[in-house]
């Protein structure tokens, strides 16, 4: 197995362990992650303090829907040329209240340099499905707490 393709995959283990300090080590001081500017933690986040970031947000719109078996995303690695690795994989989530569950295939591509990711960039098979299961399962969470 080559250097980028162990660097991404302690990357993925990180995420579905919510590891956010192993998470970090995988990065450069100056990685540029970039996820579609219609997420609710869409945009271009650059640097560590962009990838805490970037986490922090994630985790604030998907958190709730995660539990253990949500988190685990089954992760194929593929590797290119110049220390690019593309990652399909499923990204997963259940809403508690809603009983509504989301599964879609997604694709990451990442650059590698010297043992650090320096730029990641997601790809979602259908981001308006990704943004209505999030206000959906919002609207039943919050419809949960009212009651």
């Amino acid at each position: 197995m080559s250097e980028p393709i162990d660097v991404v995959r302690r990357m993925f283990k990180a995420v579905e362990d919510r590891d956010l300090e192993r998470l970090l080590s995988c990065y450069d001081e100056q990685v540029e992650i970039n996820e579609a500017g219609s997420l609710p933690y869409g945009g271009v986040y650059r640097g560590q303090d962009g990838a805490r970031e970037h986490s922090a947000r994630f985790r604030g719109a998907w958190g709730a829907f995660q539990g253990p078996d949500q988190r685990r995303l089954d992760p194929v690695f593929l590797e290119g040329e110049g220390g690019r690795v593309a990652v399909l994989f499923r990204h997963r989530a259940l809403d508690p209240e809603g009983g509504r569950s989301f599964d879609q295939p997604e694709v990451s591509i990442y650059e590698v340099r010297d043992g650090l990711v320096v730029r990641s960039q997601m790809f979602h098979a259908d981001s308006a499905a990704v943004i209505g299961f999030l206000e959906e399962a919002g609207r039943s969470a919050d419809a949960g707490e009212s009651s």
